[in-house]
């Protein structure tokens, strides 16, 4: 429409902007999959090394607790006369703390491999929000290309 309110003659083109969008919402789609399947395979190398070294260290663990433990309970039994069942279970209860620390280490590894989605995350939210404002912001220049069309200005 020009400034006199006299139609220019081009009409909006709907099916070229939804045809804008629909190419653009595939493409970003596109993008998307490729950000998660990077971020799977960074994942999965983490959470692998992670694993290894959890097998490694639960063997290491389990070859030299128990030689670990009856040392402490000698100890305990040589040095402050505590009987042999008391002995056991306080090495028993070093033990127990040991494997918890252990563990714990692990499963902030585990924690951390897991969650190496971030990237992905916010680039999903970034094109969620762009494609909402690429909504809006052509629904509302339709709306009012249509309205300039349907109701011309006559003087």
């Amino acid at each position: 429409m020009t400034g006199n309110g006299r139609h220019n003659g081009k009409i909006p083109n709907v099916a070229a902007s939804v045809s804008d969008l629909t190419h653009d919402v595939i493409e970003l789609s596109e993008l998307q999959v490729q950000l998660v399947t990077l971020d799977a395979k960074h994942s999965m190398q983490k959470a692998r090394a992670c694993l290894v070294m959890a097998v490694i260290g639960a063997a290491m663990l389990l070859g030299t607790i128990p030689v670990a433990l009856l040392t402490i309970a000698a100890l305990l039994v040589e040095t402050l006369e505590w009987s042999y069942a008391a002995s056991a279970g306080v090495a028993t209860l070093v033990g127990l703390l040991i494997t918890a620390i252990v563990m714990g280490v692990a499963y902030g590894y585990v924690k951390n491999g897991l969650v190496s989605f971030d990237r992905s995350t916010e680039e999903l939210r970034r094109n969620i929000a762009w494609l909402k404002s690429t909504l809006r912001t052509r629904g509302h220049a339709e709306k009012a290309a249509s309205r300039a069309t349907d109701h011309p200005i006559t003087y």
